[in-house]
């Protein structure tokens, strides 16, 4: 399984290699304090929730309680399968492909000519505080909402899952997240890095591709119900977007801090700008 991983990253690698004409002017920027506050917060989050999980017993498989399907709301149940190892691990592949499938196309962009070192540190940078993000976020949903898994209702189960606690942590769907922040971050830095690119559609295909297929596989392995990776997709398109959104929208460096009003023959436009005009 990981030759075919690694050997599908070469070849979106070279698949995605563009002439450098392409590039668009930088439309993000990093900013120190507010990077630096994202970082930190985003760590922070994450690490504490990594942290409360580590030190609270996680929680205990009862042998003798019975799953009823009844209890489950008729859209989940009429989607929940047992458990299948071969899916779920197809599934985890899925994931890491749609997470590696940002990395692999700014590779390619470096390796092109098309991105400098600093342009790859942006993206970098614009990716880990979404990956943070996203990751804090739905572990603090599975610890607080402790939702069974789908197969606890059906014979066959993940016996792993039962000896640590993972079968209570069904909603929302981690690799489902992680997929979706992925196709969404590419997606929408793709568009602007390379806005009259003819691979916008194939890159943002490929990316919606890896994380709905995650999603599916997730549901047929018996390892979430609809609503958990509707949840994920929904957690994970949100982080994707609104972190190099920001990034896109934070003060550059020259604009004068304060607003500009522009009257126009159909209506008023407001402008408000937080940083000095360096002079």
């Amino acid at each position: 399984m990981k030759k075919k991983f690694f050997a599908s990253i070469f070849l979106l690698i070279a698949t995605f290699s563009l002439p450098s004409s392409l590039l668009a002017e930088d439309p993000f920027e990093l900013n120190k304090k507010w990077d630096t506050l994202l970082l930190a917060s985003g760590l922070a989050s994450y690490g504490s929730i990594l942290g409360i999980k580590h030190f609270v017993s996680s929680p205990e498989y009862d042998a003798t309680k019975v799953y009823d399907k009844n209890d489950v709301n008729a859209l989940d149940r009429f989607f929940m399968q047992p458990y299948d190892s071969t899916l779920h691990n197809f599934g985890t592949l899925t994931c890491g492909l749609a997470m590696a499938f940002p990395a692999a196309t700014y590779i390619a962009q470096g390796i092109g000519g098309d991105f400098s070192k600093e342009d790859i540190f942006e993206v970098a940078v614009m990716y880990a505080e979404t990956l943070l993000f996203a990751n804090a976020f739905k572990d603090w949903l599975k610890f607080s909402v402790k939702r069974n898994r789908p197969y606890m209702y059906f014979d066959q189960v993940d016996t792993a899952a039962l000896d640590d606690g993972d079968f209570a942590y069904s909603w929302p769907s981690g690799h489902t997240t992680n997929a979706f922040a992925g196709a969404t971050f590419v997606t929408y830095t793709y568009w602007n890095y390379f806005p009259d690119s003819a691979w916008k559609i194939p890159v943002t295909l490929t990316s919606y591709a890896f994380a709905a297929g995650t999603g599916a596989l997730r549901m047929a392995s018996g390892n979430h119900f609809l609503t958990d990776v509707l949840s994920g997709a929904l957690l994970g398109t949100a982080c994707g977007f609104f972190i190099p959104f920001a990034h896109k929208h934070f003060p550059k460096a020259g604009e004068r801090k304060g607003m500009q009003v522009t009257v126009f023959p159909y209506g008023i436009n407001l402008h408000l700008s937080l940083a000095e005009r360096r002079r």
